[in-house]
């Protein structure tokens, strides 16, 4: 009687036990990691809520802050949206995961893409005959002056930069807009100085409202074939959809920069990041110091875009003259008083104590 009673005890564990795992599976269905199985237009709901919040809280774009409230409430809305995973803000990042396990990351809603596609054919040109009217000799220096947003910010304090430069005996190649593709960050980034004028962000990969990873906008525009141009970097988390204002943009992480940058791929370089959140965390500087950089500077938070354009010509100034980058992060700071009360300053990670030499006189070409 004693086993009869035994048997039928067990019998009714395992039943209950195999009922509650198959409700369990019921309740969480998984999501297939094949992104195609969806057919979802990311930019439309981000773009759908946009409208809505503005429209209810009569909120004005300005470039000028980073306006929390609005972002708080366009949360709210991407929230409960259905097609949405979850939603996060770090920073002035706003992370946002679809269902079918992309992310799309709002870097910066308060400021107009507009004039984008119009490219400034006479700052082009003209940069680049101030360039070739000089011949170097001997001289394997270079650095690369990458301004994907021109067209929204201008070049003049690039061009000033390129001068500079150019006095200290440096080959030069000067990109806007478009042409600073992820291609060309793949496979041309190496120089002894690297100075990027663009947007960045903070990726939230877990949605716990703690950012993961520094994200930095490259000049292409992320379309519906991207995914597939870029599939391997897609699928490893190398590259993501960062927004600004109403245009989306290719946007490279650290892993991006690990994978196709081996050590000593950077020697001694000086990699200067005009960005916001550039030097927040480690995390990319870390890339690049790994692949052989000597010294990585960013902003240690939001900044406004005037006082970036306009502290880093007083930066390679101060650089031109052979003052460490330490002293010229002590020396720039926050740069203005607004920068001070977003806590944001010039900050360096690698060894402050690198310092621009004279490669070469330049001499102007008579051809």
């Amino acid at each position: 009687m004693d086993i009869k009673r035994k048997k039928i005890c067990c019998f009714s564990i395992v039943f209950i036990l195999v009922l509650f795992s198959n409700l369990t599976i019921a309740q969480t269905p998984s999501i297939p990691k094949n992104y195609q199985s969806y057919n979802i237009n990311h930019m439309e709901i981000i773009n759908q809520g946009l409208k809505i919040i503005k429209l209810i809280t009569n909120n004005q774009i300005n470039d000028s802050s980073f306006n929390l409230s609005f972002v708080k409430e366009l949360k709210k809305w991407y929230d409960v949206h259905p097609m949405i995973d979850f939603t996060s803000i770090v920073e002035n990042t706003l992370t946002i995961k679809f269902i079918d396990g992309t992310y799309t990351l709002l870097l910066d809603q308060f400021i107009t893409c507009d004039g984008y596609n119009k490219i400034n054919n006479d700052l082009i040109s003209n940069t680049y005959k101030n360039i070739s009217n000089y011949h170097f000799e001997d001289t394997n220096k270079k650095a690369l002056i990458l301004n994907p947003c021109e067209s929204m910010y201008g070049g003049g304090h690039c061009k000033k930069i390129i001068n500079i430069l150019l006095d200290k005996g440096y080959c030069l190649d000067y990109l806007i807009n478009q042409d600073v593709d992820i291609s060309y960050i793949r496979d041309r980034l190496q120089a002894e100085i690297i100075y990027l004028n663009t947007h960045a962000g903070y990726w939230d990969l877990d949605g716990d409202n703690k950012g993961d990873v520094v994200v930095i906008a490259t000049g292409e525009l992320w379309t519906v074939e991207t995914q597939e141009i870029y599939k391997f970097e897609f699928e490893n988390q190398m590259i993501v959809e960062g927004v600004v204002g109403n245009q989306s943009f290719v946007a490279f992480t650290p892993s991006f920069i690990q994978y196709y940058y081996q050590e000593n791929n950077f020697p001694d370089s000086l990699v200067y990041m005009a960005t916001c959140y550039a030097g927040f965390d480690t995390s990319m500087a870390n890339a690049f110091l790994e692949s052989g950089a000597k010294v990585y500077v960013g902003w240690k938070r939001n900044t406004i875009s005037w006082t970036n354009s306009q502290t880093s010509i007083i930066a390679f100034k101060l650089l031109a003259k052979g003052i460490p980058v330490k002293f010229v992060c002590f020396l720039i700071g926050y740069g203005c008083l607004l920068n001070l009360l977003l806590r944001s300053r010039l900050v360096y990670y690698g060894n402050g104590y690198y310092r621009i030499s004279k490669v070469l006189t330049a001499k102007t070409s008579t051809s």
